[in-house]
């Protein structure tokens, strides 16, 4: 893995393995917002779990690149999960924009690993 590429891989873990812990420990902003959302309490641990076991993936596949690949795959799924809740639920265009972000970001990532050739 590319240092560039290892960059983003620890900066997208550990923005994920924060927002993951977040709403596994239920912070009250987060759990608002889920309810706002009309989403499960059920939901909200899923997406925290996922979300730490993409970040552990992301800060371990600096070494083993098939898990950054993997990691990063993961969430995409949940940053288009989050695109569609803010569509789905009218939200302000602000809101938007950490998905967004977070998303370009492991594209860039994930097209890094690309196999040359």
């Amino acid at each position: 893995m590319s240092t560039p590429s290892a960059i983003l891989a620890v900066i997208l873990g550990i923005v994920f393995l924060g927002v993951g812990i977040a709403k596994l420990t239920r912070q009250q902003g987060i759990v608002d917002n889920f309810e706002r959302w009309g989403y499960s309490d059920a939901l909200l641990i899923a997406t925290g779990a996922v979300e730490v076991l993409a970040a552990a993936m992301l800060l371990v596949g600096v070494v083993l690149q098939s898990l950054a690949i993997t990691g990063g795959l993961l969430i995409v799924f949940v940053l288009l999960g989050a695109l569609m809740t803010h569509q789905r639920a009218n939200d302000r265009i602000v809101l938007w924009i950490p998905p967004v972000v977070l998303l370009a970001l492991d594209v860039a990532l994930l097209v890094s690993l690309l196999p040359e050739g």
